[in-house]
């Protein structure tokens, strides 16, 4: 089931520099860290003048969707999924 948050989250990344990629590595949300194994999608989508990154991340029992401002450089968790379609 797909629960809409949109809440700042803490964010480890992992950048590698020889493939140009970056990768949300850990997240902390509501006290509890989360250590991503899967990146399934990334895209930017544009908010007015803003231009935000996506991440939709696993860590192989939940999915996440991510946003990041590179103008703020906050992260919000928007959206949260535990794979079940109820």
């Amino acid at each position: 089931m797909n629960e809409p948050i949109h809440e700042k989250v803490s964010v480890e990344l992992i950048y590698d520099r020889t493939k140009g990629t970056v990768f949300p590595r850990r997240i902390r949300w509501q006290g509890r860290l989360y250590t991503m194994q899967k990146l399934g999608y990334y895209h930017k989508r544009k908010e007015g003048r803003n231009l935000l990154h996506i991440f939709d991340v696993s860590d192989g029992t939940m999915a996440f969707r991510l946003q990041c401002n590179p103008e703020t450089l906050h992260w919000i968790l928007e959206e949260v999924s535990d794979g079940n379609a109820d």
